[in-house]
């Protein structure tokens, strides 16, 4: 007779509950939670920035191409990776761009259109000479892929 009251208690308590709150009112849908899925969706877009800076984003729609500019200086040089190279390639400016006397080196970054994706892209700083490069900087951006 007790499990039946329990069970029966707890029946109660579990439709009262519903009832008070029912699912989807509006104040309890929280849209402004960061999603740990697609890092880059708040981030600050890599393209509107003179300079692309750790943490920006390149949103790619339908294969657009984009131009990640990173200051140097004499005998620096900036090489850029990604653990999913199948997504994205990269193309290294040969030449540089002299923005408010500021030496910049451009690296095309091209995401592949075939698939929705979030790829991170490694941009690493090195110095020196053959056989002795070191990595003086390191950022990292965003990209995230919206097929056609």
């Amino acid at each position: 007779m007790i499990s039946k009251l329990s069970i029966s208690l707890i029946s109660a308590l579990a439709c009262s509950y519903a009832f008070a709150n029912p699912p989807g009112k509006a104040e309890d849908v929280a849209y402004a939670i960061e999603n740990p899925l697609r890092p880059g969706a708040k981030a600050p877009y890599c393209e509107t920035q003179t300079e692309a800076f750790d943490g920006c984003t390149f949103h790619s729609v339908a294969g657009d191409a984009y131009r990640a500019k990173l200051m140097v200086k004499q005998g620096e040089t900036w090489v850029a990776s990604t653990s999913d190279a199948a997504t994205i390639k990269f193309q290294d400016a040969a030449a540089t761009e002299v923005v408010d006397g500021k030496t910049y080196q451009v690296i095309k970054v091209e995401p592949s259109p075939a698939k929705n994706a979030d790829v991170t892209v490694t941009f690493d700083k090195l110095t020196g000479g053959a056989g002795a490069l070191k990595v003086i900087e390191r950022r990292r951006i965003n990209v995230m892929i919206h097929p056609a």
